[in-house]
């Protein structure tokens, strides 16, 4: 089939959204991105079997257990989770949607018509859409019925668990995919295309944080699922996953008259964006792929760019040499203007600012105690929290290459000694994300509710810890920002995952526990535990200038699958 004109352009039109991100990227190919998407369901449901075996509720004396009624939280999670990966992978993968120049030039002085092109880019995105829609949840879609209806004596009941929550969460990643392409799609037929590429960087990261905020809105929804409300109006009908789950309870045949008015408002909503997503997508193709040669490859600049910190203030205060100011120039200009590096950044800034959220309404909803007159744990780890998630996404992304095929630049100007100015210009470039926020909502606000002792205290606590976690994470980085290539894959990569897990526990709670319990003895241990934290900061320096004498790389060369052991010693 794929030796047929348009079926090969369908192919070549699906190949383009599984692409990398070009020479020194993250390359993976379509079987790793499936397998990697579909690997999370597959776990969950196998955690859940803990809650739905019968044995183990034997052991707790738990006899009383509906499992429909007790898998409605868990049907919400899954119905979110594909909701939100769907939606996150597609403003992802956007700029591969539509044929670009590249495709005008390649296409257009073939004998195909620019319908057949049409035909073949819309056949091409929904087979993608479906296909991904599949792969996210058919793993749970297996498991998680299966566990819910161990117990049920026929199989029949697993049949039809399994149809109606595949149905659900198969139409819930259908309709964010094509809600994702009607919302943006409209934007770029609505507006001028030099207003969209200015707010379309910034329209995807708010997207990325609304899906992430409604991920983690799982913990919050899940008690109230467990007492649906019977107001019809309530506050639960403006989610969306709510919307699958009453239809998916519509197909079980076991939805009340709440959710089965929920459902009628996801059969209209994935109508809606169905019927929409086309119409826009027709309109979108006729003015940007038709029109490519009208348009320029650059935009003209009638004006300088924009200064976005005081340079002359960072230069005398932090950027003393012309290798730093070049460097801190280059990265946040790429950082900033690069769409891949700041959909990624503003993933892990949206999970923090969500997780942080979410740890302040819980220290606000819980019980005031004794010790009111000292902040509790909880409500001094929510700038830890935010802190960790922004210095952790700048060190990932600093080692995604911006244009590799431009990195020769760097090569022939800069000096290969220059290994540790540049990990020192990464922590600097990490603190200018850090050090503003702390200090203009966080410290005013740390003085005026515990006073100036206890407020700078807890403030030099932060700021050192920062500054330390940013040193212990760039400890080998011998490399410009955006400008090295990275390995496909390091064996070490689970392990660097689970110590940044345990690096959050650490760093986000265990030190503002530790903060508390100096503070309920002496307000003074705070400013040791700050000089603590500062002397293990210059240690980490010391030890890395004294261990790293090579110079900067510009091409990491992946770990070797043999060392030898030398025991010769020759």
């Amino acid at each position: 089939m794929l030796e047929r004109p348009f079926w090969r352009l369908v192919a070549h039109f699906g190949m383009r959204l599984f692409s990398g991100g070009g020479e020194g990227g993250l390359e993976l190919g379509m079987g790793a991105i499936l397998a990697l998407l579909a690997a999370p369901g597959a776990f969950i449901s196998i955690l859940l079997l803990d809650k739905y075996s019968g044995l183990l509720r034997y052991f707790r004396g738990n006899h009383a257990f509906d499992a429909y009624a007790s898998s409605l939280p868990d049907q919400y999670f899954f119905l979110t989770f594909s909701m939100a990966i769907t939606g996150i992978v597609t403003v992802l993968k956007w700029d591969s949607i539509f044929p670009d120049r590249r495709d005008y030039m390649n296409l257009s002085p073939l004998p195909i018509t620019t319908r057949r092109i049409f035909l073949a880019n819309i056949t091409a995105i929904i087979l993608i859409a479906v296909a991904f829609a599949v792969d996210v949840n058919a793993v749970s879609s297996l498991f998680f019925p299966l566990i819910v209806t161990m117990e049920e004596p026929k199989f029949s009941a697993y049949l039809q668990f399994t149809r109606s929550h595949f149905a659900g969460v198969l139409l819930a990643s259908l309709f964010v995919f094509f809600a994702m392409f009607a919302v943006i799609g409209t934007l770029m037929v609505a507006l001028p295309d030099s207003v969209f590429r200015r707010i379309s960087i910034y329209l995807r990261v708010l997207v990325v944080v609304l899906l992430l905020g409604l991920l983690c809105s799982t913990f919050a929804v899940a008690p109230m699922l467990q007492t649906p409300p019977g107001d019809p109006r309530s506050l639960l009908q403006w989610l969306p996953p709510m919307w699958f789950l009453g239809l998916s309870r519509t197909i079980l045949g076991k939805a009340d008259a709440t959710l089965a008015q929920m459902g009628m408002i996801g059969v209209r909503a994935i109508i809606g964006v169905t019927l929409l997503a086309p119409m826009v997508y027709v309109l979108s193709y006729y003015r940007y792929f038709i029109r490519i040669p009208e348009t320029l490859d650059t935009t003209l600049k009638n004006r300088a760019p924009r200064v976005l910190f005081p340079t002359r203030l960072m230069d005398r205060l932090m950027l003393r040499s012309g290798f730093e100011r070049g460097i801190y120039r280059f990265a946040m200009k790429t950082l900033l203007r690069n769409d891949r590096h700041s959909l990624i950044f503003g993933a892990f800034a949206g999970l923090g600012l969500v997780l942080a959220s979410q740890t302040l309404v819980s220290v606000f909803n819980q019980r005031p105690g004794a010790t009111d007159s000292v902040p509790s744990a909880d409500l001094l780890s929510v700038p830890f929290v935010l802190a960790y998630f922004l210095i952790c996404g700048l060190r990932f992304v600093f080692d995604l290459p911006a244009e590799l095929n431009a990195n020769w630049v760097h090569k022939v100007v800069l000096d290969r000694e220059s290994a540790l100015s540049a990990a020192g210009i990464a922590r600097k470039i990490i603190l200018t994300f850090v050090l503003p926020w702390i200090l203009a909502a966080c410290l005013p606000l740390y003085l005026y509710l515990w006073g100036g002792v206890i407020g700078g205290a807890l403030i030099a606590v932060l700021l050192a810890g920062c500054s330390l976690l940013a040193t212990l994470l760039l400890r080998r980085f011998r490399k410009v920002p955006f400008a090295c290539a990275y390995p496909a894959w390091k064996q070490s990569a689970t392990v660097t995952v689970l110590l940044y897990v345990l690096g959050l526990w650490a760093f986000a709670f265990l030190l503002p526990a530790l903060e508390r319990a100096l503070l309920l003895r002496s307000q003074w241990y705070l400013w040791v535990l700050a000089a603590m934290l500062l002397t293990a900061q210059l240690l980490v320096r010391k030890l890395r200038e004294d261990d790293d004498n090579s110079g900067l790389v510009f091409e990491e060369i992946p770990d070797p699958p043999f060392e030898w052991l030398n025991l010769s010693g020759r």
